[in-house]
């Protein structure tokens, strides 16, 4: 059975932020990268809506994820992050079929 979990992210940055939140998740991909269990971690843009924030993520398994998800500096980039975003994001975990 594989246990990977992907996650496919998206947010949208409040008016005149989408800059400042590509940034700040700009500034955790390295570290996030690294992370152990870590197999993916990639930051698009929506090329029709600049403020549409995409992140496709990739993890070993489901532990490896709740580690990332708890880990330092993706929570202090959570909390700098929130006000400048329209709303909620939404995260969806999806399974590879083929």
């Amino acid at each position: 059975m594989n246990d990977t979990v992907m996650i496919i992210a998206e947010s949208n940055a409040a008016e005149g932020k989408a800059d400042q939140v590509r940034s700040l998740i700009e500034s955790v991909v390295e570290r996030t990268r690294a992370e152990d269990g870590c197999l993916r971690y990639e930051l698009l843009r929506d090329l029709d809506d600049d403020s549409h924030i995409i992140l496709i993520e990739e993890w070993r398994d489901q532990a490896s994820l709740d580690a990332h998800l708890a880990s330092e500096h993706l929570t202090t980039m959570f909390q700098t992050m929130m006000p400048l975003l329209a709303g909620e994001g939404h995260g969806t975990r999806v399974a590879r079929i083929a």
